[in-house]
């Protein structure tokens, strides 16, 4: 019994890429849901590519997005129209979508689609796609009120709409969507920042508004001055924030325990905004707060790759031996080829731990996964869902 499927076609026609995704759908047994992510022509083609898969498979809930490039378990495809896919089998699937005018209303819209689910049961997952246009940090603030629904996604890349296709046939469009899946077991979800950090993560003492004023005592630009001061050829310096430590985190920090091996931290990065030369602070994000940490951080081929390996690593090792079904990698545009000057680099690392397993996804310009408990918006970043069946 086949219980997941992906497709990969490279052109522009989307009756043919709809062949594509049929062919696969009906090597799935009792097919329950899908999703396409399309780039290129067939991104900017994407309301005709939708149309034509409601056709060709009719009754099966399908959510579409656009990305700057596609992947699957056959390779990574940069630069010209493709569409990848993957078709699974058990639970429930329900595409939505959301018309928010503004970037604030399609966080509210997102998180009420979703949670009009949550008193259907447990098991529930949302994959989340969203148009970049304004989409601050500060609008995923309301899925933080989804207790019960593992979410993750990612930013869409040109102007075509996320397509929602439910199981009437018809066809939905708006500047946000997803499909909530029900039934089936949540996934196990890792981010992999590409960054390499030029500091250890230090606590920020003191903010104002998105501005960050001090770390552990120490005006902020100068501490950026001191670990940047030095780098060759002037890379883009990020800032790298992750959440307070716990207490229990504490008293595990290799810093009060040399013995101990340090934990991958998982970052969230943000741009420096701007500098105020007067207060000696940076301007970062509205998500700043005084108890978070903070390292200042370069894109990195080397880290990312390691980042990578070791974060598949902590998936499979969660995964308690439970077999892995299918997998969805979002992987941010600035990686891929334009980080690593070769393709495939991030699809090798996944497929020498995950093999041949069915996967999909696409280049995206944003991405969401949880930091903190909490579903945040990243950038630079490949997020890995891993769909299991019980052991």
């Amino acid at each position: 019994m086949v219980t997941a499927h992906s497709f990969s076609f490279a052109g522009e026609d989307p009756e043919k890429a709809a062949r594509a995704y049929a062919q696969a759908a009906r090597r799935v047994t009792r097919p329950s849901g899908a999703v396409v992510f399309a780039a290129g022509a067939l991104g900017e083609r994407l309301v005709e590519l939708g149309r034509a898969v409601a056709h060709a498979v009719p009754g099966l809930p399908v959510c579409l997005a656009a990305g700057a490039g596609v992947l699957s378990e056959r390779g990574e495809v940069e630069g010209q129209s493709a569409a990848t896919g993957l078709i699974w089998s058990g639970g429930s699937a329900e595409p939505f979508s959301v018309t928010g005018q503004n970037a604030e209303a399609v966080g509210s819209q997102l998180s009420e689609s979703i949670r009009q689910s949550e008193s259907s049961g447990r098991n529930i997952t949302a994959l989340v796609f969203a148009k970049p246009n304004g989409l601050a940090p500060h609008v995923l603030e309301p899925l933080s009120d989804l207790r019960r629904t593992r979410v993750f996604g990612a930013g869409t890349v040109g102007d075509a709409p996320v397509l929602a296709i439910g199981a009437d046939g018809q066809l939905h469009r708006g500047s946000a969507g997803g499909i909530v899946l029900r039934g089936i077991a949540t996934p196990l979800v890792r981010a992999s920042a590409a960054c390499r950090l030029l500091m250890p993560l230090k606590v920020i003492s003191k903010t104002r508004g998105s501005m960050v004023l001090e770390i552990e005592g120490a005006p902020a630009l100068e501490v950026l001055s001191s670990v940047a001061g030095n780098l060759e050829d002037q890379p883009l310096v990020f800032v790298a924030l992750a959440p307070p430590l716990s207490p229990e985190a504490s008293a595990r920090d290799p810093a009060l325990d040399p013995g101990r091996t340090p934990e991958r931290p998982n970052v969230l990065l943000r741009a420096v905004q701007g500098v105020d030369p007067v207060r000696r602070g940076l301007l970062i994000s509205d998500e700043v707060r005084p108890g978070m940490r903070l390292a200042f951080a370069v894109r990195d081929a080397k880290a990312a790759r390691e980042d990578l390996q070791s974060a598949v690593r902590d998936v499979l090792r969660e995964a308690h031996g439970a077999a892995p079904r299918f997998a969805i990698y979002i992987n941010c545009a600035g990686r891929g080829s334009s980080l690593y000057g070769q393709r495939d680099v991030d699809l090798k690392i996944l497929k020498a731990r995950l093999g041949e397993l069915p996967l999909a996804g696409m280049q995206s310009s944003f991405e969401v996964s949880e930091v903190g408990g909490k579903p945040s918006l990243q950038l630079y970043t490949g997020v890995l869902g891993l769909f299991t069946a019980p052991s």
